[in-house]
């Protein structure tokens, strides 16, 4: 998905595909700078499924099937990709969840299950753990909303998770369908949208 940041006191589009984050202007969609490197062994099959985001002023890109994760400085111009790789990560990332930002923090959600904090500038975790083992995968990408993290199994089980000083399981909710679209926070409510309904979530 792409994502409208500020170049130099003007709109741009940032956009992760095709194994390069760029910046385009858009007034006229113009290339403004590029960063490659995403897969300098020249490896098959290495699609771009979770979508980047922004802590800051540095964009954290997720690739390699979840084997990567890397964080880019934003700004510049041309090819940036020497200048402008803060760091990369080659023991962690997601495959299709894409990761969130919340306080500056990046959580970055695995297809299994598992739940890392990063510091977006560094790159180091922070703290790490993991939802219920289950042979379910995780589609949905993960949201939080009053320093609980709210995380959708495929299978159709959505996990509540405190994240603030560190993680602990709150709670475990059977939907009693598929889930793969990611839950939405609005208004006080969650919406989850599920194979065969969707459900609005909230306190009366």
């Amino acid at each position: 998905t792409p994502i409208v940041t500020d170049h130099m006191g003007m709109e741009s589009i940032l956009v992760w595909g095709a194994e390069h984050l760029t910046a385009h202007d858009a007034v006229n969609g113009e290339l403004i700078w590029s960063c490659g490197g995403f897969n300098p062994d020249g490896a098959g099959n290495w699609v771009a499924v979770g979508s980047h985001v922004i802590a800051g002023d540095i964009a954290i890109v997720p690739y390699g099937r979840g084997s990567r994760l890397a964080g880019i400085k934003l700004g510049g111009e041309g090819d940036v990709t020497e200048t402008h790789r803060l760091w990369t990560r080659k023991d962690t990332g997601s495959f299709v969840p894409t990761p969130l930002v919340h306080n500056g923090r990046v959580y970055v959600l695995r297809d299994r299950g598992e739940v890392e904090c990063i510091d977006p500038k560094t790159g180091k975790t922070l703290w790490k753990d993991a939802l219920p083992k289950h042979r379910a995968k995780y589609y949905a990408s993960p949201v939080v909303a009053g320093d609980h993290l709210y995380a959708a199994r495929e299978d159709g089980v959505v996990f509540v998770a405190g994240i603030k000083g560190g993680f602990k399981l709150v709670s475990e909710n059977d939907m009693g369908e598929r889930l793969i679209a990611s839950p939405v926070p609005v208004a006080n409510r969650l919406l989850i949208r599920g194979a065969e309904h969707l459900f609005c979530i909230g306190s009366k």
